[in-house]
């Protein structure tokens, strides 16, 4: 068996590698794949099975779904992330058709395509609610939503000019506070790079990251207070991780606030059956669920293929499919590595190959 494997790092964290290792260890021939590269299918066709952990950037986001996609259904080769697990990875609006149509409990969430029925709702709405953008991690692009005022503002911006990720919350310069060097150094090569665009009309520079603004829609949900974190579950296959995200100080978001807490004794296990059989229904390989609490009643808010690996490793153990505790510590990549086998073989035992 081969297993090619595209080479990713985010930071620090690289899956590719620690899938390489976990393969070796099996047994399994591992190939270095570039499939950003001209012969990017004739490197796949190479291979019995293809592995990819793309990231949840704009440059990879275009990428990455048409690369794989074309490998999974066109070559007939398997692949992780496959396009169940992952046509939805990091857009919330994608998310939000998908959990409704799986039957999955949910915050009353509004999603809008026009204008004018966002600012409609806009004069009745139940504030405060949550204002997301469909990209993004982190909480990095959610913010509440106190007023009516505030909520026409962001409205206007989606549909007038549209918001690149990472400009709100802490990201973005506080009205009035003084600037750095680094920040006017920015913003002069910004008045730069607008003079062409005044002369000839030709496009400014876009940001080289998160160069893709959002645009087009504008996506709420209702506020759940009372919430002092989140609970996330993370099923591999058949096995639930969990642990809690306490909200940041004086926040009411815990994504992306480092405080966790491991007691499996401290999880509601209805999020774990709940995760697991939509993971079922919805054939997906990997996937994180993060829980609120409405009415006492957990509900998802988000859904994401991939995730810190650090966070899962430190779990003391795991849920299988029958909810009994298996009290071992391993790393993702090592589950994601075992079921990606057993895939391939099937595979290939089903082709004759």
């Amino acid at each position: 068996m081969i297993i090619g494997l595209h080479t990713d790092r985010v930071g620090q964290e690289s899956y590719s590698e620690k899938w390489a290792e976990f393969l070796t260890e099996r047994g399994v021939q591992v190939k270095q794949l570039n499939l950003f590269a001209p012969d990017a299918l004739a490197q796949a066709q190479k291979c019995d099975g293809v592995m990819w952990r793309w990231a949840h950037l704009p440059q990879e986001k275009q990428s990455a779904q048409k690369i794989l996609y074309t490998i999974e259904h066109i070559l007939g080769i398997p692949v992780y992330p496959d396009s169940q697990t992952a046509w939805h990875y990091d857009e919330k609006t994608a998310q939000y058709y998908l959990l409704q149509a799986l039957q999955t409990p949910m915050p009353q969430t509004w999603l809008f395509w026009a204008r004018d029925q966002a600012l409609a709702w806009a004069q009745t709405a139940p504030y405060p609610v949550v204002f997301k953008l469909s990209a993004g991690a982190g909480s990095s692009n959610v913010i509440k939503v106190e007023s009516k005022t505030r909520a026409i503002y962001l409205i206007d911006r989606m549909f007038r000019r549209g918001i690149f990720p990472m400009t709100m919350n802490e990201y973005r310069q506080p009205s009035g506070s003084p600037r750095s060097l680094t920040q006017l150094v920015a913003m002069m090569r910004r008045m730069i790079d607008a003079f062409p665009y005044l002369w000839r009309a030709e496009y400014p520079k876009l940001p080289p990251v998160w160069w893709k603004p959002e645009y087009g829609y504008a996506y709420f949900q209702e506020f759940l207070p009372g919430n002092e974190f989140d609970t996330r579950i993370s099923v591999i296959g058949n096995r639930a991780f969990a642990f809690r995200r306490l909200n940041r100080s004086g926040d009411f978001r815990a994504s992306g606030s480092g405080k966790l807490i491991y007691d499996p004794d401290q999880i509601d296990m209805r999020c774990v059956q709940i995760a697991l059989d939509i993971s079922t229904r919805g054939q997906f390989q990997s996937m994180a669920y993060d829980f609120l609490l409405k009415n006492e009643e957990p509900v998802i808010t988000e859904i994401s293929y991939a995730f810190a690996d650090w966070a899962i490793q430190l779990c003391p153990g795991y849920w299988n499919s029958e909810l009994d505790w298996i009290n071992k510590q391993i790393w993702p990549e090592e589950a994601q590595v075992e079921d990606f086998i057993d895939r391939v073989n099937n595979y290939c035992q089903g082709n004759n190959h």
